[in-house]
């Protein structure tokens, strides 16, 4: 298994300042990804295919498209692009991750950026800011080192990874359903 820089195989792209944005395009209504975006596309990881065109407000650089890999700039995490944000513009708060080929699977990247070890020590290190929010640079994010392993095992690992995120996020949705059942049970108990 090969290390490699993350630099070699994908650019990264920061989103938009807001406040110039709306002075340079004056009165347009800007639908800007948030990080109520980023939760739902975290949460419901949904990989069908987009089928029609969007015409974007801007560039296609911080517009974003289906299946676009994003990062939390505060959170440190990242996420697939899903239907419902499909054409809205990336702000500041977050970055676009382009891969420049076919050597390194987006799913697989979502894995190692999310929960590999060695990568998560990596953005530890990495982290500048004062206060509560550090965050990792541009140049820290070209400089995390990760294991290239085979193109069809990168696919494999990505799977399993998204796989058991979908579980996770319906695992947590029955706990809250379970958790709303019992208590509306006691609750009509009690009333007896």
């Amino acid at each position: 298994m090969e290390i490699r820089k993350l630099s070699e195989f994908v650019t990264f792209v920061q989103g938009i300042n807001q406040s110039r944005a709306e002075k340079q395009f004056g009165n347009k209504e800007i639908d800007y990804y948030d990080q109520a975006s980023f939760e739902e596309d975290h949460k419901y990881y949904n990989e069908a295919v987009q089928d029609e065109r969007v015409n974007y407000l801007f560039d296609q650089e911080v517009s974003l498209d289906k299946r676009d890999v994003v990062i939390s700039n505060s959170l440190q995490r990242a996420t697939m692009i899903g239907d419902q944000n499909v054409g809205k513009v990336l702000s500041l708060n977050f970055t676009k991750v382009e891969f420049k080929d076919d050597l390194l699977d987006k799913r697989y990247f979502l894995y190692l950026f999310n929960s590999h070890k060695d990568t998560q020590r990596q953005k530890n290190r990495g982290l500048q800011g004062t206060g509560p929010v550090l965050r990792l640079t541009k140049q820290a994010l070209e400089q995390l080192s990760i294991p290239l392993v085979p193109i069809e095992e990168q696919r494999e690992i990505g799977k399993i990874y998204i796989e058991s995120l979908k579980l996770q996020s319906k695992l947590s949705t029955y706990i809250q359903l379970l958790e709303q059942f019992t208590s509306s049970m006691l609750e009509k108990n009690l009333k007896k």
